[in-house]
Order: C-alpha cells, then sequence, then structure tokens
C-alpha cells in the first residue's frame, strides 16, 4: 500500500492529478502578476503556487475535524505536501540563480559598494524573509522525503506523526515570508530611492488572499483546539 492507497497505478494518478493542479496554480498566478516584469512574474507564479498547495496540506487536516464532509479530500494532503516541496523547490532555484545570483551576501541583504570595498546590509527585512524561507523548504524537504509508507514503516507510526507536526512550522515559517514580499519589500524603500533604483512596484493581486490563507489556518487550529477540549470535558464526565 502507498499512503493508504491499494495500487502503485492509483497513487501515481493522485500525484499526475496534483501536478496538473500545481501547473494551474502556477499559471493562475503567472497571469494575474502580468504587471511585473518577466522575471519576477516567474517568480512569484511558482512561490504563490506552492503556498496555495501547502495552504491546503495543513488546512485540510483540522478544518475535516469541524466539517466532516471535507473528509472526502483529506487523503489528498500528502500529495498536495510532496508538490508543495517540488514547486517551492523551483522557486527557489529561480531565486538564487535570478535575483541573488548565487551570492551569499546578496541572499541575506548586502550589497557590494566598490566605494568602500565590501558589503554592506542594505535590505534586513529581505535577508531574514530569505532565510525563513531557507529554513522552511528544508523542513519541507524531511516531510517530503518521508510522506511514503516506507518511510511511515520504519520510522514508527508515532515518530512519522510527530515529524509531519513540523508542516505547521513549515507553513507559518512560510507565511511569513510571503507575507514580507506581498506587504513589505515593494512599497517605497529610502534605502532603494537614495541608491537611484526604482522605489515603486505594482501591487500584489493576491495579497489578501496570503493573508487570509494564514488567518485561516490560525482560526482552523484554534476552533480544532476548542473542540478537542470540549469533547475530552465531556468524555471525563
Amino acid at each position: 500500500m502507498l499512503l493508504g492507497i491499494k495500487s502503485t497505478k492509483v497513487a501515481l494518478a493522485r500525484h499526475v492529478g496534483m501536478a496538473i493542479v500545481g501547473g494551474l496554480l502556477i499559471y493562475l498566478v503567472w497571469s494575474l502578476n502580468s504587471t511585473w516584469s518577466p522575471d519576477m512574474r516567474l517568480w512569484k507564479a511558482f512561490g504563490g503556487a506552492s503556498f496555495f498547495l501547502l495552504w491546503f496540506a495543513v488546512f485540510i487536516g483540522p478544518a475535516a475535524k469541524l466539517v466532516p464532509a471535507l473528509n472526502v479530500v483529506l487523503s489528498y494532503r500528502r500529495e498536495a505536501g510532496v508538490w508543495f516541496f517540488l514547486i517551492a523547490l523551483v522557486h527557489g532555484y529561480l531565486i538564487l540563480d535570478g535575483w541573488v545570483r548565487w551570492s551569499v551576501w546578496e541572499f541575506f541583504g548586502y550589497q557590494y559598494f566598490a566605494e568602500v570595498d565590501t558589503y554592506l546590509r542594505v535590505e534586513s527585512g529581505f535577508g531574514l524573509a530569505n532565510l525563513l524561507g531557507f529554513v522552511a523548504l528544508t523542513f519541507a524537504l524531511a516531510l517530503a522525503a518521508t510522506s511514503f509508507d516506507k518511510a511511515v514503516n520504519w520510522l514508527g507510526i508515532q515518530s512519522w506523526k510527530w515529524l509531519h507536526m513540523f508542516a505547521y512550522v513549515v507553513f507559518y515559517l512560510g507565511a511569513v515570508h510571503v507575507v514580507y514580499y506581498a506587504f513589505i519589500h515593494y512599497t517605497p524603500s529610502l534605502t532603494r530611492a537614495m541608491q537611484g533604483l526604482p522605489t515603486n512596484y505594482p501591487d500584489n493581486p493576491l495579497k489578501y488572499y496570503y493573508l487570509f490563507m494564514l488567518l485561516s489556518v490560525l482560526v482552523v487550529q484554534i476552533l480544532g483546539f476548542i473542540q478537542t477540549v470540549r469533547r475530552n470535558r465531556n468524555t471525563s464526565w
């Protein structure tokens, strides 16, 4: 059995289906960011699509406890998690190769100034957001690599469940990363103005959707916790 599915063929079909969903999300985010430059538009397409898949993977669990009808799609969260990681990995590669050009200094928000022959910090938020994204992707690698029955059998179900609770760590780290870029990074910057660089960028058409996704996961987790406490208290009586 693969992830509770009775055949390899069915498991493969589910992954193909999720890959198609991921591709459609990439296209959707790419289309909505038509006012951005081609390179930024591509980065945003992969980043936004991966965050939608991550949101589904962590939202559907507690949401299904509150609304049992959602159990029909609950089992797809593992495929969503795997494809989140793969698409986010492409997003990370595009950023490293096209934006910071594989420079560790630039990745953390530093720029080289020939006048003083050294790197100076110019974008603190940029560096912190990238660090959070990198840590989230590192955790996601461990989760994606163990999203298969052989890993469950090797680790043991309790150890596996403990490890995969880190999906929420990945989500909240990723959410801070996304919210920073959606609401802060592309706003007018004094540092960029002093360098003679552009200070105005197109608005992010999805920023409030990203904020909603962050808040929705927080809300269903709180409601799920309250429901569990009430159930346990009623049982204890």
